[in-house]
């Protein structure tokens, strides 16, 4: 797992710490190890409802050129609004795919294979 600045470690600490059981099965909500400053959250839902709309508007017959367009729209407005924040665009990038990772799969699985490493699964509901 890349871990960034804006990433919560799953350490053993943290992971109980987080913990929640609901009918027997142990989960975690994604926004406890995601981050994101609640600062930019209204930000970030403008952003993300303007990429929702450039994809549901995109009638582009070629997959990764619409993909493309809308990646390079996306990344214009987080530029932009991470300037006007006074942070890095990697930054508030990364706290931006947080944000809408958090949307997306609220619950995460965490689970320790054999080497000791933590992995994710993360899921839209149990």
């Amino acid at each position: 797992m890349d871990i960034n600045q804006f990433v919560l470690e799953p350490t053993e600490d943290n992971l109980k710490r987080y913990e929640r059981v609901k009918n027997g099965s142990r989960y975690w909500h994604t926004a406890d190890f995601w981050l994101c400053d609640s600062r930019f959250e209204s930000e970030f839902e403008d952003i993300f409802d303007v990429y929702l709309d450039l994809l549901m508007a995109d009638d582009e017959a070629d997959e990764a050129t619409a993909a493309h367009k809308i990646g390079f729209s996306t990344g214009r407005m987080l530029v932009k609004a991470a300037r006007a924040s006074g942070i890095s665009p990697r930054d508030y990038r990364d706290q931006f795919n947080n944000y809408t990772m958090v949307i997306w799969t609220p619950i995460c699985i965490w689970t320790k294979d054999e080497a000791g490493y933590f992995n994710y699964s993360l899921r839209s509901n149990l």
